[in-house]
Protein backbone atom coordinates (compact mmCIF):
# COMPACT_ATOMS: atom_id res chain seq x y z
CA UNK A 1 0.00 0.00 0.00
CA UNK A 2 1.31 3.42 -0.94
CA UNK A 3 0.54 4.97 2.45
CA UNK A 4 3.24 2.79 4.05
CA UNK A 5 5.77 4.27 1.65
CA UNK A 6 4.76 7.89 2.11
CA UNK A 7 3.70 8.31 5.71
CA UNK A 8 5.93 7.02 8.48
CA UNK A 9 4.46 4.13 10.44
CA UNK A 10 5.92 5.38 13.68
CA UNK A 11 3.88 7.26 16.27
CA UNK A 12 3.95 11.01 15.96
CA UNK A 13 6.52 12.74 18.15
CA UNK A 14 3.77 15.13 19.20
CA UNK A 15 1.02 12.66 19.99
CA UNK A 16 1.44 10.12 22.74
CA UNK A 17 3.86 12.00 24.94
CA UNK A 18 3.56 14.18 28.03
CA UNK A 19 3.28 17.36 25.96
CA UNK A 20 0.03 16.39 24.22
CA UNK A 21 -2.25 18.19 26.75
CA UNK A 22 -0.02 21.27 26.47
CA UNK A 23 -0.66 21.51 22.72
CA UNK A 24 -4.39 21.65 23.35
CA UNK A 25 -3.90 24.47 25.85
CA UNK A 26 -1.67 26.43 23.46
CA UNK A 27 -4.12 26.07 20.59
CA UNK A 28 -6.99 27.23 22.81
CA UNK A 29 -5.00 30.26 24.05
CA UNK A 30 -4.25 31.47 20.53
CA UNK A 31 -7.63 30.57 19.02
CA UNK A 32 -9.24 34.00 19.34
CA UNK A 33 -6.19 35.92 18.15
CA UNK A 34 -6.38 37.62 14.73
CA UNK A 35 -3.34 35.75 13.41
CA UNK A 36 -4.42 32.33 14.66
CA UNK A 37 -4.40 30.75 11.19
CA UNK A 38 -0.86 31.93 10.54
CA UNK A 39 0.20 30.61 13.94
CA UNK A 40 -1.27 27.16 13.21
CA UNK A 41 0.50 27.04 9.82
CA UNK A 42 3.81 28.08 11.40
CA UNK A 43 3.50 25.38 14.08
CA UNK A 44 2.72 22.75 11.47
CA UNK A 45 5.58 23.84 9.21
CA UNK A 46 7.96 23.35 12.12
CA UNK A 47 6.71 19.82 12.76
CA UNK A 48 5.96 18.90 9.12
CA UNK A 49 8.82 16.41 8.48
CA UNK A 50 8.16 14.64 11.80
CA UNK A 51 4.43 14.42 11.08
CA UNK A 52 4.68 13.27 7.46
CA UNK A 53 8.18 11.93 7.07
CA UNK A 54 10.94 13.55 5.05
CA UNK A 55 9.83 12.19 1.67
CA UNK A 56 6.27 13.50 1.76
CA UNK A 57 7.21 16.71 3.59
CA UNK A 58 9.56 17.53 0.71
CA UNK A 59 6.71 17.64 -1.82
CA UNK A 60 3.98 19.48 0.08
CA UNK A 61 3.62 22.19 2.71
CA UNK A 62 0.88 23.76 4.84
CA UNK A 63 0.11 27.25 3.53
CA UNK A 64 -3.21 28.46 4.95
CA UNK A 65 -5.55 27.65 7.85
CA UNK A 66 -9.05 29.06 8.19
CA UNK A 67 -12.39 27.74 9.51
CA UNK A 68 -10.81 24.41 10.54
CA UNK A 69 -9.53 23.78 6.99
CA UNK A 70 -5.83 23.43 6.24
CA UNK A 71 -4.72 24.13 2.69
CA UNK A 72 -1.67 22.15 1.67
CA UNK A 73 0.35 23.22 -1.34
CA UNK A 74 1.75 20.45 -3.52
CA UNK A 75 4.91 21.02 -5.53
CA UNK A 76 4.01 19.01 -8.65
CA UNK A 77 1.09 17.18 -10.27
CA UNK A 78 2.93 13.88 -10.02
CA UNK A 79 2.13 13.80 -6.30
CA UNK A 80 -1.62 14.43 -6.61
CA UNK A 81 -2.67 10.77 -6.63
CA UNK A 82 -0.24 9.78 -3.88
CA UNK A 83 -1.52 12.51 -1.57
CA UNK A 84 -5.13 11.66 -2.27
CA UNK A 85 -4.44 8.02 -1.40
CA UNK A 86 -3.11 8.98 2.06
CA UNK A 87 -5.54 11.83 2.68
CA UNK A 88 -7.37 10.24 5.65
CA UNK A 89 -4.14 9.11 7.35
CA UNK A 90 -2.70 12.58 6.85
CA UNK A 91 -5.84 14.18 8.26
CA UNK A 92 -5.70 11.90 11.33
CA UNK A 93 -2.11 12.96 11.99
CA UNK A 94 -2.98 16.63 11.58
CA UNK A 95 -5.96 16.35 13.91
CA UNK A 96 -3.77 14.73 16.55
CA UNK A 97 -1.04 17.35 16.16
CA UNK A 98 -3.45 20.29 16.42
CA UNK A 99 -5.73 19.10 19.22
CA UNK A 100 -8.42 18.47 16.58
CA UNK A 101 -8.29 22.04 15.20
CA UNK A 102 -7.66 20.81 11.64
CA UNK A 103 -10.87 19.09 10.54
CA UNK A 104 -10.51 19.18 6.76
CA UNK A 105 -7.70 19.50 4.28
CA UNK A 106 -7.57 20.74 0.73
CA UNK A 107 -4.72 20.56 -1.72
CA UNK A 108 -3.52 23.24 -4.10
CA UNK A 109 -0.71 23.52 -6.57
CA UNK A 110 1.50 26.54 -7.04
CA UNK A 111 1.20 27.99 -10.53
CA UNK A 112 2.87 30.94 -12.22
CA UNK A 113 -0.13 33.13 -11.33
CA UNK A 114 -0.76 31.77 -7.83
CA UNK A 115 -2.17 28.79 -6.01
CA UNK A 116 -4.86 26.72 -7.67
CA UNK A 117 -7.09 24.62 -5.42
CA UNK A 118 -8.01 21.19 -6.71
CA UNK A 119 -9.48 19.20 -3.77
Amino acid sequence: MISHLLLPNRRSHIRGNDLEPLYGVLFSLFKEKPNYGQWVVACLKGAWPKLLGDRLAAVCSPVHFENANLRIEVCSPEWDQALMSVRETLLDKLRAATANEVRTITFSRQSAVGSRQYR
